[in-house]
């Protein structure tokens, strides 16, 4: 009996220890369950943002702050869907909010400064990125989008020193040197460009907007050899449809590296791409006459002069084929007409001197040179006609 009752008394004490530390235990299993809830809540949210769900990751997002409020990133998460939303203003409220918590990181630096630089507020956006990079050197994105608001605030030169100062750090990222390409671009440092593009295009060879950048970086430094290579390499990926201006800058490269035929069939292909395009039958033009077809040349600069009447380029290609198909008289009307739209232009001037000549009329052709002479005085063409010209005038009155 004694031993009933002794025990009796242990199950009695262990029942009352059990109940005393149950809820205890029901609380911390609760608040483990809120954590993982939350954690996974804002996996969710994350998902959402980067497939463009913005209500549904917001929704998501404010569910895990509501089971975790300590939790940093979901408020992290629903500022990013403010500032993609717009709400730049509400962004910046629930950054500073959650700064009073934490400690200054790149993060939220980062994210104060696209908030401001989505408001136009640029000196508090370049402030915020300067702070992200001070933080943490490796923010690429910091760094990058500095330069991005010195650009939009006029300061291309400071934004390329900025960004070649930290391309030792920019490791594989191709984003960077496709920045540094585009400001070196807009600085005019051509080859520089092609340099920084290249590295771009070597870090990820499959972005097409790459190679592009590089053709263009290369046309305006004046690398025709290299230009017509890439942009041929260009037009044999599959993956690849290409725009007028690609064989535009194709046809270019062929025609100043001595290829007028294969220059014609580029500019050709470029204006089944951009029929209306009066710059493209100008081209064409122009390399029918690099290859001595007088009729051709003349089609198409009639045909850029139909879409756009007087446009200079094609009025000098039209007037210079007639010349050398004996048309003198058409020549002379169609560039004296010009002279009312374009009268400033030297080169205008001469080749109406030189139809004028051809007409017998020298004295006219001199008058055209002498005015070609008062718009440029430097122009080495205008005075080599005008000396000819005079040179004939004395040896016919001798």
């Amino acid at each position: 009996m004694k031993r009933w009752i002794a025990a009796a008394i242990v199950l009695g004490a262990a029942s009352g220890c059990d109940q005393g530390t149950f809820p205890e235990k029901k609380v911390e299993a609760q608040k483990r369950w809120f954590n993982t809830r939350a954690r996974v809540l804002c996996r969710i949210a994350e998902n959402r943002l980067s497939n463009g769900r913005l209500d549904a990751a917001a929704e998501a997002a404010s569910q895990a702050v509501t089971l975790q409020p300590d939790y940093r990133d979901p408020k992290i998460l629903l500022a990013r869907v403010d500032i993609q939303q717009g709400r730049h203003a509400a962004a910046i409220e629930r950054l500073k909010a959650i700064q009073k918590d934490e400690p200054p990181s790149s993060e939220l630096a980062y994210l104060f400064g696209v908030a401001y630089e989505k408001s136009r507020k640029l000196d508090d956006a370049l402030a915020e990125y300067r702070r992200a990079y001070a933080l943490d050197e490796s923010n690429l994105p910091a760094i990058k989008a500095a330069a991005e608001v010195l650009v939009a605030m006029g300061e291309v030169r400071r934004a390329q020193i900025h960004v070649d100062s930290y391309l030792p750090k920019a490791g594989e990222d191709p984003g960077m040197y496709e920045l540094a390409g585009r400001l070196a671009m807009m600085c005019g440092e051509h080859d520089r460009a092609v340099t920084h593009y290249q590295r771009a295009r070597d870090l990820d060879p499959d972005n097409l907007r790459y190679m592009e950048a590089v053709a263009r970086a290369q046309h305006s430094a004046g690398q025709h050899a290299e230009v017509a290579d890439t942009l041929e390499e260009l037009l044999h990926r599959k993956d690849y449809s290409a725009g007028a201006w690609v064989h535009m800058m194709l046809g270019d490269s062929y025609l100043a590296r001595g290829e007028p035929h294969r220059a014609f069939e580029a500019y050709f292909t470029a204006s089944e791409r951009a029929p209306q395009e009066p710059a493209v039958w100008s081209a064409l033009a122009r390399s029918a006459l690099a290859m001595n077809d007088m009729s051709r040349a003349i089609l198409a600069a009639r045909r850029a002069l139909r879409l756009e009447a007087g446009q200079l380029d094609a009025t000098l290609l039209l007037g210079y084929a007639l010349l050398r198909e004996k048309q003198v008289d058409q020549a002379i009307q169609i560039l004296t007409q010009a002279t009312g739209r374009h009268p400033r232009s030297p080169m205008l001037r001469c080749l109406l001197g030189r139809a004028h000549a051809a007409g017998g009329n020298n004295a006219e052709a001199i008058r055209c040179y002498t005015a070609a002479l008062r718009l440029d005085p430097a122009n080495a063409l205008a005075r080599e006609l005008l000396s000819a010209a005079g040179a004939e005038q004395i040896s016919k009155a001798d």
